[in-house]
């Protein structure tokens, strides 16, 4: 498998996806990468061989660039690596750069599926039943209408099929209530298509507060909702993180603390969305995945597994089929 790994573009050194990469063909034995990026910098890291080639891109695109700008820049190190996902060389591209270059390009050089206008960007959440669920879209699109809804519905519902192993996963479309009469008028709209429809176990519509409980498998909204959430989680579970930390510092507290170090441990391994920093640009020709612009190893690494499990398992092909 032959996977195409964009280090251009993030916040931190590009250190960060080549060690990444590294550790991720020491577990898996079958993976070779296209390491994407100012060569001269690629090579001080790594050198060429069975396992790592290196295509030279030196430009980087931009969160302020315009659209015209992102599309004529096609030596940028993002425009390259898709191209060599659209021309087969790589089976499956990872970046951390720019969100709206990403969608941008994507559907300009990848394409989108037959039927799909609008592909939408999908992440795993972890819950406190330990189920976790899929989160779609969660920023690939402002607006959405009823049509995009359900075909976000049946992706992810194709995804827990085949990647997750789910027999009859649960949908729901998040509202900010469960009754009928909640949302807007294309909500409403995709909640009586979605209701008819036999192949999905659609269950309604599901609240914020309760998501995090584990109570369906997937989750489906607008990427401008699905955003906001997705970010009030991470800031929600992060701030609980430091919270704890800083009463476990005190002295009065330590005792309590030594008796509940596994919890905790296991609680954070759960809960860090380090672990699971990956979202699939889902409705688009081949298995691209986007992972934060903050990513260090860690999150490039997780963002990996979840791109390996998509190639691996044919997973747009299924799409093909099933949409």
């Amino acid at each position: 498998m032959k996977l195409v790994l964009d280090v251009m573009g993030t916040d931190n050194p590009i250190i960060e996806p080549i060690n990444a990469a590294k550790a991720f063909v020491a577990s898996h034995k079958d993976v070779q990468f296209i390491l994407v990026g100012d060569k001269s910098e690629i090579s001080k890291y790594i050198k060429e061989d069975d396992k790592f080639s290196i295509e030279d891109a030196k430009s980087v695109v931009h969160t302020t660039d315009s659209i015209p700008s992102m599309l004529r820049n096609t030596a940028s190190s993002m425009y390259k690596a898709l191209t060599l996902v659209r021309d087969g060389i790589g089976e499956g591209m990872l970046t951390g750069g720019t969100t709206a270059a990403y969608v941008t390009l994507g559907f300009y050089l990848i394409k989108p599926l037959e039927k799909i206008s609008k592909g939408a960007f999908m992440s795993y959440i972890p819950t406190v039943n330990g189920k976790g669920f899929m989160f779609l879209d969660v920023g690939a699109n402002l607006n959405c209408d009823a049509k995009d809804l359900v075909n976000f519905a049946i992706m992810g519902d194709i995804y827990c099929k085949s990647v997750r192993k789910i027999s009859k996963p649960t949908v729901g479309i998040l509202n900010i209530g469960t009754e009928d009469n909640k949302g807007f008028a294309f909500q409403q709209e995709a909640h009586q298509i979605l209701k008819n429809n036999q192949d999905i176990n659609y269950v309604g519509f599901v609240e914020s507060r309760e998501i995090i409980n584990g109570i369906v498998d997937v989750v489906v909204s607008d990427g401008y909702t699905g955003n906001m959430v997705l970010k009030a989680l991470e800031g929600s579970l992060i701030a609980i993180s430091k919270l704890m930390k800083s009463e476990y510092k005190k002295p009065q507290n330590w005792a309590g603390a030594l008796g509940s170090i596994g919890v905790i441990k296991k609680i954070k391994k759960n809960f860090d969305y380090k672990n699971h920093a990956g979202a699939f640009f889902l409705g688009l020709n081949k298995n691209i995945v986007k992972t934060h612009g903050s990513a260090k190893e860690q999150e490039f690494y997780s963002a990996l597994e979840m791109l390996y499990d998509a190639v691996s398992l044919d997973l747009v092909d299924k799409i093909k089929k099933n949409i």
